[in-house]
């Protein structure tokens, strides 16, 4: 009776991360979409917020991250040089892909690479998304969209579907990561990537934030500003209640 309590415990709590690992799916326009907007300060200046996006843009190490690395092989030339090939392609030197300072808006890039497993239908796949920033008078937008995946067997670094083990038909190869959430039948391993790429992306979000916060170009309610007369009053309150 303890082994199946402990069981059902287990299913339980893989069904509740299964349940919160979902992809940001946008009803309206069928796409995932990651996007949070911050009430700036009243005082800043449009053009001092949207030079900070683009400084934060300027560090690549904040927009390529990888969960693993698959086995080496040094003795394979013809599969290292198709893995130095997929290296270059996804090589995220210069995460800032476009901006107009007039509109408010840059675009930058953001690079995934997730490794699975050799065994399993997820082997090793490229994420590549975009980040747009928009600047608008009292806030700031961020929002992460044009998600595709690029999927390479690690032992030859060739481009392949994913197949299922359970069958079906396989996912392929390439493609926007809507057309991946609707194909694959590997619910647990899906899961697993889904988590993967939920927290690095929305940790990018929220390194944006505390940039802003840390330039204090959001709007904080709690600083309220008094009157000279009134923190004298203030002032002069305090004193007589503490008499």
């Amino acid at each position: 009776m303890r082994h199946i309590t402990i069981l059902i415990f287990i299913q339980a709590i893989g069904a509740c991360a299964s349940a919160q690992a979902k992809f940001p799916f946008d009803s309206a326009s069928h796409q995932v979409i990651y996007t949070r907007s911050f009430k700036l300060d009243a005082k800043v200046k449009k053009a001092d917020v949207y030079a900070a996006a683009l400084a934060w843009f300027g560090d690549p190490a904040g927009f390529t991250r990888k969960n693993a690395d698959p086995p080496a092989d040094t003795a394979n030339a013809k599969k290292n040089k198709r893995k130095a090939e997929a290296e270059a392609q996804f090589d995220n030197p210069r995460p800032l892909q476009m901006q107009d300072p007039i509109s408010g808006k840059a675009l930058g890039m953001g690079i995934i690479r997730y490794y699975g497993s050799m065994n399993n239908a997820i082997k090793l796949l490229y994420v590549k998304y975009d980040i747009m920033v928009e600047i608008k008078a009292g806030e700031a937008t961020i929002s992460v969209s044009n998600i595709h995946y690029f999927h390479y067997h690690p032992a030859s670094y060739k481009q392949v579907p994913l197949y299922s083990f359970s069958g079906g038909r396989p996912c392929d190869e390439v493609g926007a990561i809507e057309a991946l959430i609707g194909c694959q039948n590997f619910r647990d391993e899906f899961t697993n990537l889904t988590a993967y790429c939920n927290n690095v992306i929305y940790g990018q979000v929220d390194d944006f934030r505390k940039l802003l916060k840390q330039k204090k170009y959001l709007y904080d309610p709690k600083a309220v500003s008094i009157s000279p007369a009134k923190a004298k009053s203030a002032g002069t309150s305090i004193g007589k209640k503490g008499q």
